[in-house]
């Protein structure tokens, strides 16, 4: 018999479901009859949205029965009871004996930062998932690998495919599988439900059907085993690459959004890669899938996720940090080119340049993390400021010493965004950092002297400056004389000291 605190509990969350779902329900349908006609597509979008949920409290109705909430204790505990066999199906709970989940590596002792999980299953005349783990080892420190550990699930029907796997990983990998890094599991096919008759929801061909329902009960089962392996859970493919340093930038966008009501925080726009939850959420994760498994893809299912947790807005971390790389799909006959467009893989152009030491500022906008220390960093991506920009705003070079500068050249626009160049725009340098500065804050530089203004194509390149200046400079600042409603991309900043 179910203690009663648990049967309490457990109803409570039950009415916490569906009050949400009504709730967004009403958001939703008032947002789209309130459509004054403009801005078709995302009224469709709405709609789409509306109707999916209207689909979700539909099969909640059809397996936890409008009367459910009434039946008592001795009904849900009685095997002929029909209404007792819903209710069984509503509160099922996912459970992974990790111990005989794992194939190779071990379990640490201590709870870390970060589980990555990846499930493989096999895929014709391809496999990726060696090249996604050298990408992941290759772009972390030993210190991340300290606080991660990456979690390969063979997911295949077909034991052999499962050894290839583990063989593959501890021949190529071993080292790291003994630092605890990597693991290998499985599941029993047990644990899968029957994969007949499914529900052939979106028109999709039966074959379809069962390889995207098959994958959401893998998500549920890596969910499962994740809950205590990590503070964090983010979920990749294994055909996916990282760009250097991704554990510290999934540090930086957790840090920077503490303050915001989130459910996930995401490294990527495609699918279901690079999306990060908090381990505490993954057993309610995983039985919110595993409730709709043959309803909708977990493309989908994610997102009314968050939404049932009432996060308002998708927190989409730019540039990307995460890009499929896969063309091959593990479903027979489909080809995946899909690719990331805000995954940055440039560097600076002027690698000869030298970018002394140095702070940067902007008081401009950021469109997500495009922040602007990207346009003067080695690191992939570059500075993109949201309009409007207004005449005098600026971005701000502080060196961390002073420095006698040779040639400075500023680039704006990227090949994607060729109107997003600095139009109206002068560069400025200052010898002076005033005392009274804020230590931590933007400084404030005086006695500025300009260099030069900027190309109707938004470029300068000013050489010579060893000459022409004659002296050392703290400052170097990039002014807009102009105010412009495009957006704007820095580029580039590169500096040549002259020693």
């Amino acid at each position: 018999m179910m203690p009663g605190r648990t049967w309490n509990r457990v109803l409570l969350l039950a009415l916490f479901v569906m009050f949400s779902l009504n709730t967004w329900l009403v958001r939703i349908l008032v947002t789209v009859s309130d459509s004054d006609g403009s801005g078709d597509s995302d009224s469709k979008s709405l709609v789409k949205q509306r109707d999916t949920l209207l689909d979700t409290v539909h099969v909640l109705q059809a397996k936890c029965k409008g009367d459910f909430f009434n039946v008592d204790q001795q009904q849900v505990n009685s095997p002929t009871n029909d209404k007792a066999e819903n209710t069984d199906v509503c509160l099922q709970q996912v459970h992974v004996d990790s111990k005989d989940a794992i194939i190779l590596g071990h379990q640490r002792n201590t709870k870390g930062f970060l589980t990555i999980g990846i499930p493989t299953v096999k895929r014709e005349k391809k496999l990726y998932i060696q090249e996604t783990l050298n990408s992941l080892i290759e772009h972390s420190t030993s210190q991340d690998r300290k606080d991660v550990v990456i979690v390969v699930f063979a997911a295949d029907f077909n034991n052999d495919y499962n050894n290839h796997i583990k063989d593959l990983v501890e021949s190529n990998f071993k080292e790291y599988v003994n630092e605890g890094f990597i693991q290998v599991i499985t599941a029993p096919e047990s644990f899968y439900p029957p994969l007949e008759n499914l529900k052939q929801n979106f028109g999709d061909e039966l074959e379809r059907v069962i390889w995207r329902s098959k994958q959401v009960v893998d998500y549920a089962y890596l969910f499962s085993y994740s809950i205590d392996v990590a503070q964090y859970y983010i979920q990749l493919e294994d055909d996916v690459i990282a760009t250097p340093n991704y554990v510290q930038s999934i540090r930086e966008y957790i840090d920077l959004n503490q303050n915001e009501q989130w459910v996930c925080l995401e490294f990527s726009e495609l699918g279901f890669i690079g999306k990060l939850f908090r381990s505490s959420m993954l057993q309610r994760l995983s039985q919110f899938v595993m409730f709709f498994f043959e309803e909708q893809p977990i493309d989908y299912l994610f997102k009314y996720f968050n939404l049932l947790h009432a996060q308002q807005k998708s927190f989409l971390r730019a540039p990307s940090i995460f890009q499929h790389i896969g063309t091959v799909s593990s479903l027979r006959d489909k080809e995946q080119v899909a690719q990331d467009r805000f995954f940055e893989t440039k560097r600076r152009a002027h690698g000869d340049s030298n970018n002394p030491p140095a702070r940067v500022f902007s008081n401009m906008t950021p469109f997500s993390m495009y922040l602007p220390n990207l346009a003067y960093s080695n690191q992939p991506g570059y500075f993109w400021g949201k309009a409007p920009i207004s005449a005098g705003d600026y971005l701000l070079i502080a060196f961390n010493q002073p420095v006698r500068l040779k040639r400075v050249l500023v680039d704006t626009g990227s090949d994607a965004h060729p109107q997003d160049i600095l139009q109206a725009g002068v560069l400025e340098v200052s010898r002076k950092i005033l005392p009274s500065s804020p230590t931590k804050g933007t400084p404030v530089c005086t006695d500025y002297e300009k260099l030069g203004k900027f190309t109707e194509k938004g470029q300068i390149d000013v050489d010579d400056l060893e000459k022409t200046l004659g002296y050392d400079v703290v400052c170097l600042r990039i002014t807009m004389i102009r105010s412009q409603v495009q957006w704007l991309v820095v580029q580039e900043i590169a500096v040549w000291t002259a020693w």
